[in-house]
């Protein structure tokens, strides 16, 4: 089991798909993909902007998110 974000969920610019037990897990396997193109590290940065959330905020509302959201099956 485990739960999906697509990369757009996460802050990105497409809809590559990660997957996971926890809220780090997808996070770790993410994280390379964020940092694989300049279209992503764009969009990466400017997201704090964009949101006016801080890292932690970002971080901690994204762990809710992935709290709610129900397993795959």
């Amino acid at each position: 089991m485990g739960k999906i974000f697509f990369c757009r969920e996460l802050g990105g610019v497409c809809d590559e798909v990660f997957s996971g037990e926890s809220f780090a897990e997808i996070m770790q396997k993410g994280m390379p993909h964020m940092q694989s193109d300049e279209a992503h590290k764009e969009h990466i940065a400017g997201m704090e902007q964009r949101t006016g959330e801080s890292k932690e905020q970002w971080l901690d509302r994204m762990q809710k998110e992935f709290d709610a959201k129900p397993d795959n099956a």
